[in-house]
């Protein structure tokens, strides 16, 4: 063998040149590390670690390469290990993000809503955020708030523990709403997106499952219900701060966003509904942020759109049904 850099041969067995220190395999570490970053924006934490893995064995021990490398499959097998831990057997084996909002109306999935209840925090908190919701609306309304706000964060939940990742059960800020961490974790662009999105994705259940029982029992506070639930999901949708927009809109390119951006302004003017009046105009600002992606996600553009497609649709059929909620609720 001759090194490609200082022309020195080389033993077969060199994992670099003794004289310029070039590594011997440096085209397929490039297409090792290419590999592994492709699989790390998607999430696919498992084959990023194989792909790493494999890099080491062409490195030598004494390179920073190698250094960083085995410090990245570290963090990798260490959020691995946190995740399993906080996690409940069979929940990964059980979550699909294409069955998200079916989980509100089906049984079999139904234990994975149950779950979060399990924890002290999580059931303190959202009876607390109840006890404010009944002082303020009623019961009837007061309850269905919490439980919709409730599958909301476990639509989060859902998608983290998707990609092996460790979460906290929701807890519920009384008035205010409810949150889950994230422990210590940065989750890449398409993973983030997705994470961001469930939570509405599940949300969409919720105020659909309200919105078929207000027309089975023409009872008013569901169509309150699911019109409350569209109204607060598309507030969550819009792509500022922290909410869950913001989230969706970083797996997407400039392209993507200005569709984003078009759909909510025609869906505005469509359906008059002012949340996606605010969404619409906080994308524009996203446009300039050059937070962009360059690789196209075209399942997250579909997500995004379709969610504030079928927000609009029940907003607007709520709309007509919803009474005030102090007298509906009550």
């Amino acid at each position: 063998m001759i090194c490609a850099g200082c022309s020195a041969e080389l033993d077969p067995a060199a994992l670099s040149c003794p004289s310029c220190r070039k590594l011997t395999h440096g085209a397929a570490l490039e297409d090792l590390a290419k590999r592994a970053k492709a699989a790390w924006r998607i999430g696919d934490f498992t084959t990023e670690r194989t792909l790493w893995t494999e890099s080491l064995t062409l490195l030598p021990e004494d390179t920073v390469q190698h250094r960083t490398i085995s410090a990245r499959i570290a963090e990798i097998d260490h959020t691995k290990a946190g995740a399993e831990h906080a996690s409940t057997h069979g929940w990964r084996q059980t979550l699909s993000m294409g069955v998200g909002p079916l989980l509100v109306l089906t049984l079999t999935k139904g234990k994975f809503l149950l779950l979060g209840l399990t924890k002290i925090g999580t059931l303190l908190t959202m009876l607390a955020s109840l006890g404010v919701y009944w002082a303020m609306y009623g019961w009837a309304f007061g309850f269905g708030l919490v439980i919709s706000i409730y599958i909301h964060e476990m639509g989060h939940v859902a998608a983290i523990r998707r990609y092996g990742l460790p979460a906290s059960a929701p807890m519920f800020i009384p008035g205010l709403g409810a949150f889950i961490q994230l422990r210590g974790v940065r989750l890449p662009p398409i993973p983030e997106a997705r994470v961001g999105l469930a939570g509405p994705l599940y949300g969409l259940g919720a105020a659909m499952a309200s919105l078929a029982c207000y027309y089975v029992t023409r009872a008013n506070v569901w169509a309150v219900i699911a019109h409350f639930g569209a109204v607060v999901n598309c507030f969550n949708l819009i792509p500022v701060w922290q909410l869950d927009g913001s989230r969706g809109m970083r797996s997407l390119t400039r392209g993507e966003r200005g569709i984003v951006v078009t759909a909510a302004a025609c869906l505005w003017m469509l359906t008059g509904t002012p949340m996606l009046g605010l969404i619409a105009l906080a994308g524009v600002y996203r446009l300039f942020t050059r937070d962009w992606q360059e690789e196209s996600d075209r399942e997250g553009l579909l997500q995004y759109v379709g969610l504030l497609a079928a927000f609009a649709l029940v907003a607007m059929l709520s709309a007509g049904a919803a009474a005030v909620p102090e007298t509906a609720a009550r």
